[in-house]
């Protein structure tokens, strides 16, 4: 097949990995086991231009995010001690923002890195290819892929859900989380093994395709 370049450098084999993957349990694109889509140059909030091949870790997760979701505020200080625990580790993390509305745009994802203290790599698509690719549809939600870049978990970083309220207090659904399947999906991928589960419904905001 043909390899077909979308707007910013999103690279798509044949009718795209969209098309040619199998859905999954709670993804209508993607299953387990999925290629990971390949991306060019797209912008960051350090100022530089990343694709899927400066990435060359053992483990590498992407992450869909969106500013203004109150559910990516409630949880971002969770993906701040994730990365910070696979730290040293053959780990990278790498952040997208797809929405197109002035929120969550490059100018003000370089506002929220810097106040939260993201620690990871957090990139805009303007094209939103690569969460089509991806077939993400919630903020936050993860997508693990191993060294041969095949997918292996999907879904909550947690079982328990945090939102951010507008007095700026954080709420769990559940609770105190007790379950972190991100944290354990990477940590198995890292040893060869198969995550348990392998996915999980993705719970936040809806990414807003145009």
């Amino acid at each position: 097949m043909d390899a077909r370049w979308l707007k910013h450098g999103i690279l798509i084999a044949g009718l795209g990995l969209a098309s040619m993957a199998q859905a999954g349990l709670y993804n209508t694109v993607l299953d387990i086991g999925a290629p990971m889509p390949a991306f060019e140059a797209l912008p960051a909030t350090d100022g530089e231009h990343y694709g899927s091949d400066d990435f060359d870790a053992d483990v590498v997760v992407l992450v869909s995010l969106a500013n203004h979701c109150p559910w990516v505020r409630g949880m971002d200080q969770g993906l701040v001690d994730l990365v910070a625990s696979f730290e040293g580790q053959s780990v990278e993390v790498v952040g997208f923002s797809v929405n197109r509305r002035d929120d969550d745009r490059l100018p003000a994802m370089k506002e929220h890195a810097e106040r939260v203290g993201y620690n990871f790599t957090y990139v805009y698509d303007e094209s939103q290819a690569l969460g089509r690719a991806l077939g993400a549809t919630r903020t936050p939600e993860y997508f693990v892929f191993d060294a041969d870049r095949t997918l292996t978990y999907m879904g909550l970083l947690h079982d328990s859900p945090a939102r951010e309220t507008r007095d700026g207090e954080i709420m769990f659904t559940n609770g105190d989380p007790g379950a972190f399947y991100a944290q354990d999906a990477i940590a198995a991928t890292l040893a060869g093994t198969t995550p348990d589960p392998a996915e999980t419904r993705a719970q936040g905001c809806s990414v807003k395709y145009e």
